[in-house]
């Protein structure tokens, strides 16, 4: 895009561009699989570290969250570009005609179960006002190249991954040093345990 835009017409689009996409998109089942998919990527590293043979938690977890993070970022920036359209019924991510009946139903479950965790953490995110600063990304990435005139300066729409990672920072910081502290902890207390839940096991096994 070479289009030139005063400060007002920015927040008058950016303010457009957010409302119409939280009015017409399944935006919690959407944060839904992006949380889904960075859970399993954090998931996943930790069990291969955990192959490999690092069995310090607290490493192993601060490893395994900076990839989920990558992979939320990456989840966002596929996830921005669906939101390129107005209406819902244009790119809704349908589930409905899915066919499960021959998949394990035990791997269902634990699937399912995940998901639902995931709705609910979309719902916090979403009370927590996490939504339009998603929006407020992809807007980014869609408008991206539009010069914005601010006083005698200009400003380039696009740095999409500066604004994601300026918003959530701080989140994240908190999340990985509650994580790390509290995976220390218990393995202080359970040195011979190479997992969370077997450090609950010997924890547990001794009151």
């Amino acid at each position: 895009m070479n289009e030139e835009w005063d400060a007002a017409r920015y927040e008058r689009e950016k303010w457009a561009f957010v409302e119409t996409r939280r009015r017409w998109r399944s935006l919690y089942l959407h944060t839904a699989v992006i949380f889904t998919a960075t859970w399993l990527a954090g998931w996943l590293c930790s069990a291969l570290l955990l192959r490999l043979g690092m069995a310090h938690l607290p490493l192993r977890y601060a490893l395994s969250f900076a990839v989920a993070y990558a992979v939320f970022i990456l989840c966002v920036r596929i996830w921005a570009g669906f939101m390129r359209r107005e209406r819902e019924s244009d790119t809704s991510w349908d589930i409905s005609g899915l066919d499960v009946s021959g998949a394990d139903g035990e791997g269902c479950l634990l699937a399912l179960g995940l998901f639902l965790v995931s709705l609910v953490l979309a719902g916090l995110f979403a009370l927590a006002g996490g939504l339009p600063m998603l929006l407020e990304v992809a807007f980014e990435l869609v408008f991206a190249g539009v010069v914005v005139r601010r006083f005698r300066r200009k400003q380039v729409v696009g740095d999409w991954a500066g604004r994601l990672v300026r918003n959530t920072w701080l989140a994240a910081a908190l999340v990985l040093t509650g994580l790390t502290t509290v995976a220390a902890s218990v393995q202080a207390r359970a040195p011979g345990a190479t997992t969370f839940a077997e450090a609950l096991q010997v924890i547990m096994a001794r009151r």
